[in-house]
């Protein structure tokens, strides 16, 4: 058996992926967690700490890779990323917001970021049933170069917005 590209993709686009989330805090405030068992379309977790203790604050993360390069649409200001009808229904069964990743490897030095959940609306849960995948739209907005700040506050929100529900 030989390894494809698509798995020399993914395995580029993790790596890239753990390495700027472990870096980004000096202290290690975000801690990029593998997941090694068969993933059903999460490949990490993502924990964020406050001065190196536990916040409970945690994303699960499906990492998509690409090795052409990613252009926004031409009448959208967003970038379309397909992923599983499997895997979009597994995130709306959690209560941890699910996040993609998705990330060139030519140009390792950028990626765009959706909370899955987010860019499900009730249009596009009902093609869930019938269809093997989804397109999802990912603003342009929600692009990362350096500063991983937004991504994290992404993490933040979804637990700050549960309390406040309470």
């Amino acid at each position: 058996m030989s390894r494809t590209n698509p798995h020399v993709i993914e395995t580029k686009a993790k790596d890239y992926i753990r390495k700027r989330i472990d870096e980004f805090y000096s202290n290690g405030d975000a801690l990029f967690r593998d997941i090694t068992e068969r993933d059903y379309g999460i490949d990490a977790l993502l924990e964020l700490f406050e001065n190196g203790m536990p916040t409970g604050m945690m994303a699960l993360l499906q990492i998509k890779g690409s090795g052409k390069t990613i252009v926004p649409l031409k009448k959208e200001s967003a970038v379309s990323c397909s992923i599983s009808s499997s895997n979009a229904r597994y995130a709306l069964q959690d209560n941890l917001p699910v996040i993609l990743l998705y990330i060139n490897i030519l140009n390792e030095s950028s990626f765009y970021y959706l909370k899955i959940q987010d860019a499900l609306d009730e249009q596009m849960a009902n093609k869930l049933e019938k269809q093997k995948s989804i397109t999802v739209r990912i603003p342009i907005e929600n692009y990362v170069i350096n500063d991983m700040e937004p991504l994290f506050d992404l993490v933040r929100n979804h637990y700050l917005l549960e309390r406040y529900i309470e």
